[in-house]
């Protein structure tokens, strides 16, 4: 399924997931090239994180909350 293929899913749960992966990482004091290179993603990749701009899956997900040092859930609720 591409994001193409997406066009009915809400994309509520993804905009969540960006705004907390910002915060977190903006609490931090981190840049999205440092925490790039903590989670083994290409920094561009966390960028289309932050906008939303892409479904990651639930391995990138541990990758960013380990990269964040928090628990995964807490990149999806709050």
């Amino acid at each position: 399924m591409t994001d193409s293929d997406n066009k009915d899913i809400d994309p509520y749960l993804r905009r969540r997931l960006a705004a907390h992966v910002r915060r977190l990482r903006l609490e931090k004091g981190i840049s999205q090239e440092l925490l790039s290179v903590e989670c083994g993603f290409h920094r561009t990749y966390v960028s289309h994180i932050e906008r939303a701009a892409t479904n990651i899956t639930l391995d990138n997900l541990q990758k960013l909350a380990s990269g964040l040092e928090v628990d995964p859930s807490e990149l999806l609720i709050r």
